[in-house]
């Protein structure tokens, strides 16, 4: 009887409590301020929405969010929704069979992340590719993260270090890390603006060489489509289209890119920086086989702060300023870049900085880039 009587006690202490807290909240347009923060707090039932916020709380068709525990498989033409941050686990898989499409919340901050040991493996296909979109009536660019993917690949930082975003583990010393296999994926409306930047729509530290990325549409991102951070990932076939920035790479990068074509780049389309410019080892790349139709503001290529050693051939540039701006550090390394005739139409030639450095590689040639010069490829006829 007194455990009873202690207990009822403890619930009206705890009643009177929320009570109280409520009355305390700040209250604006007769609403807490929780009901309009863009998170499931106090004692909603979803994202500001059910409780005391009183709207009613959307239904979404095969809700994914929260961790991956072991595996988990999305049936070939289902389709689900991304309600929040989802992570896939240390020894966990996702897979994604063709067809499927991802609808993901809007300005929510929902976005996938493959945590170190996890694999996210999607096998679309030409006829059923994977999308990744908005759930928006009016879909935007930056509407949710994308996808990010943190492998156990050599960088230049010395051990292991943490994302911007979630503080996720990435890094190690395994250059043959298998993190990632998108293979027919479209990813749509990411970049959306976390911790004061734009997220990229696929981002990748320290990812290994055994990592597949071919056959990816990106478009309508509102920051950089892909970000790499050291490790070791090919990427082929990629179609880059409608972004706020191109390619960034940074901290030791050793790849390459073959058959990519992008497209209306706002700025920036391809940036390599080193943060630790003293360190082993620097980006080093190859790209060949690539399409860059502007317009853009400013340079084609940027190398800021240590720079990069890059190999290109086989280049079609239509509408850019200028072909390369160097930062003062990323002076000292502009012999090891290696440049192939490149043909250049519609654009301007000159170089940003150094203004003394030979142009004797940009001729009037019949390159055909990705495939097809200015138009798209024929490997991209699935993107349609």
């Amino acid at each position: 009887m007194f455990r009873s009587r202690s207990h009822l006690f403890s619930l009206l202490l705890v009643l009177m409590g929320v009570l109280y807290s409520c009355d305390e909240a700040e209250i604006v347009d007769g609403l807490s301020v929780t009901c309009n923060d863009g998170i499931q707090n106090g004692d909603e039932v979803g994202v500001d929405c059910g409780g005391s916020c009183g709207r009613f709380c959307p239904v979404y068709e095969n809700p994914l969010g929260g961790e991956i525990i072991w595996r988990t498989v999305l049936r070939t033409g289902g389709v689900y929704t991304l309600t929040e941050p989802l992570l896939i686990r240390d020894e966990s898989q996702l897979e994604i069979q063709p067809g499927v499409t991802i609808k993901v919340v809007p300005n929510v901050g929902a976005y996938i992340a493959v945590g170190q040991g996890g694999q996210l493996n999607i096998y679309g296909s030409a006829e059923q590719p994977v999308i990744f979109e908005s759930l928006s009536d009016n879909p935007s660019a930056g509407d949710w993260g994308g996808i990010q993917v943190m492998g156990e690949a050599i960088t230049n930082e010395s051990g292991v270090r943490l994302t911007e975003v979630g503080n996720y583990l990435y890094g190690g010393g395994d250059d043959l890390d298998y993190s990632i296999r998108l293979t027919y994926v479209k990813i749509h409306h990411a970049g959306e603006v976390i911790n004061q930047s734009p997220m990229a729509a696929l981002g990748l530290y320290g990812v290994g060489s055994q990592s597949i990325v071919d056959q990816v549409e990106i478009s309508q991102a509102l920051g950089a489509g892909v970000r790499i951070v050291g490790g070791t990932a090919n990427l082929h076939r990629l179609y880059l289209n409608d972004l706020g920035e191109g390619i960034y790479v940074s901290n030791g990068w050793r790849g390459d890119f073959k058959k990519t074509f992008l497209s209306n780049i706002a700025s920036s389309p391809f940036r390599f920086e080193e943060y630790l410019a003293s360190d082993e080892p620097n980006n080093k790349g190859f790209f060949e086989d690539l399409t860059f139709i502007g317009p853009s503001v400013g340079s084609l290529l940027q190398l800021k702060s240590g720079g990069a050693d890059l190999n290109l051939k086989n280049w079609y540039v239509s509408q850019i300023g200028s072909f390369l701006s160097l930062e003062e550090d990323a002076f000292h390394r502009i012999d090891s870049i290696q440049v192939n005739p490149i043909y250049f139409t519609g654009s301007a030639v000159n170089l940003i900085t150094p203004t003394s450095l030979s142009t004797d590689f940009i001729i009037q040639s019949e390159n055909q880039g990705a495939g097809s010069g200015a138009e798209k490829p024929i490997w991209l006829n699935w993107t349609n």
